[in-house]
């Protein structure tokens, strides 16, 4: 496997949301996690009526996770599980 220096490394993190807007989501994300700087932007990638999906950097995870499982509010995400490809995440939803 080849690593992707310039680029970078990703993971997509599955986690639950119960009943929140995408608005809300995404706020959390551009506050709390886009602060942490790295060569991969996070973002939303997707986003049902309980799940979601979020890109970030592979360097970033732990931090992420420990950003994400925090009650922080109103907003009460929970990681569900972690993977380099989308396609292994979607098999579990």
């Amino acid at each position: 496997m080849v690593v992707k220096e310039k680029k970078g490394r990703k993971r997509y993190i599955l986690f639950t949301h119960p009943s929140q807007s995408k608005h809300n989501i995404e706020k959390f994300i551009r506050e709390k996690i886009n602060i942490l700087k790295s060569k991969i932007k996070c973002r939303l990638i997707k986003l049902d009526s309980e799940n979601g999906i979020i890109r970030v950097d592979h360097k970033l995870l732990t931090e992420v996770r420990n950003i994400m499982n925090k009650k922080s509010g109103e907003l009460r995400l929970k990681t569900i599980r972690t993977s380099g490809t989308l396609k292994s995440l979607k098999k579990v939803e």
